[in-house]
């Protein structure tokens, strides 16, 4: 009997754990995706320098949480991400706000698919 609730008590730990990194993935890539819709504002007001900077802030929070990105979620996905960085730094660099607009979608959806993958659901489960 001790030891089925040990065996309770690591499964219950377990679900807690992704539960916990669920909710995080969700904050961290929230702020990102929040800022970045910041951004875009700002760049159709053709203040690109202040979307180009609060642009480079996202970053700078994506990069300093790589260890953890890279850790709990697929290498394909987050290096996805990178390029999606890349071409939008590009996009704000030339002032091209088409491709800008295109390209800061594509980050956006891609860290909102990050975010996605590790929520409790029923298509993430089966």
């Amino acid at each position: 009997m001790k030891r089925l609730w040990i065996a309770a008590g690591l499964l219950v730990m377990l679900l807690l754990a992704s539960l916990g990194n669920a909710y995080y993935a969700r904050e961290l890539t929230g702020g990102m995706t929040d800022r970045l819709g910041e951004a875009l504002t700002l760049a159709q007001a053709e203040r690109w320098e202040e979307a180009e900077a609060l642009t480079r802030q996202v970053y700078r929070d994506w990069e300093r949480h790589h260890t953890y990105f890279h850790t709990t979620m697929r290498h394909s996905d987050t290096d996805q991400v990178l390029r999606a960085f890349r071409a939008v730094m590009e996009y704000l660099a030339i002032k091209e706000m088409d491709q800008y607009a295109a390209a800061n979608a594509d980050l956006v959806t891609q860290l909102e698919l990050l975010a996605e993958m590790e929520q409790p659901s029923f298509v993430n489960v089966f």
